[in-house]
């Protein structure tokens, strides 16, 4: 009889488990759900896509769950290729942001596959979604949920890049094979005022930002870029490009009011 009781008190105790499992996952599934369909509820997002339908292909991106300082958050962006339909543009938003664009990009043939890595602003915990549009019209979104304990948007600025301004740094492959991509990877020193923050003197500088990018290749447009305040300060952005053939890249930063740095590398191909 002692062994029945056990056996009866250990089924009994099982199926608790099994209903408080249950009722945790009908709980949750009403926010997942939301958290889902977040996209939907962003004007700038619905005006990007224009009234269209995003499709299955997926967009995955790389944040932390966590994380302590919202000013500089690094974001991953991946999007695998698709013979005869390439990613044509993108754009990045932040939506608890003051701003919820945070960059925008116009992408060649040659920039596909998308890998692409920069780092952003996030003023609090929200869900970053980034929206695609492939060559053949077709609409990509994807969201990902970041809980954020400090502030990067509203946190006191610091004191800028002073003398470092507008001054680059390219890195780039010695050589790449034909069709194969390879990474490149670019920074500018920039503060980014945001025209929120305070500076340590308890001065809120205006908006100040840079607020383009280009890599061109023989004078085509490879990835053009638009940046806004919800860009991380020193814009850093990691992309990759598959040239068929060497020739001359041109990398230029412009900041709002027309002050810009070029930066020149020859791309070797075999």
């Amino acid at each position: 009889m002692k062994a029945m009781w056990v056996s009866y008190s250990s089924s009994r105790r099982s199926t608790r488990w099994r209903q408080l499992g249950m009722a945790l996952a009908l709980a949750t599934m009403p926010v997942l759900a939301v958290q889902a369909q977040e996209w939907q509820r962003v004007e700038p997002v619905r005006e990007w896509l224009g009234g269209a339908q995003p499709t299955e292909r997926k967009i995955d991106i790389d944040l932390p769950l966590v994380v302590e300082d919202g000013s500089s958050v690094n974001l991953g962006i991946t999007i695998a290729a698709e013979v005869g339909d390439p990613i044509r543009s993108m754009a990045i938003f932040a939506p608890a942001n003051p701003t919820p664009e945070v960059a925008s990009f116009e992408l060649a043939p040659q920039a596909n596959p998308v890998r692409l890595a920069t780092r952003v602003r996030l003023s609090e915990s929200q869900s970053v979604i980034v929206v695609a549009r492939t060559e053949s019209g077709r609409s990509l979104v994807a969201e990902r949920a970041v809980r954020v304990t400090t502030s990067g948007c509203l946190a006191g600025a610091g004191a800028g890049a002073g003398a470092q301004e507008m001054q680059s740094r390219v890195r780039a492959p010695q050589r790449f094979k034909a069709g194969e991509s390879g990474e490149i990877l670019t920074l500018v020193s920039h503060p980014m005022h945001t025209g929120l923050a305070q500076d340590a003197n308890g001065q809120t500088p205006p908006l100040r930002i840079v607020e383009s990018f280009q890599a061109s290749l023989d004078g085509e447009p490879v990835l053009t870029a638009r940046f806004y305040r919800s860009l991380a300060a020193n814009p850093y952005l990691r992309f990759h490009v598959a040239p068929e053939q060497g020739g001359e890249m041109t990398l230029s930063w412009t900041e709002m009011g027309g002050r810009q740095t070029t930066e020149s590398l020859t791309l070797n191909v075999s």
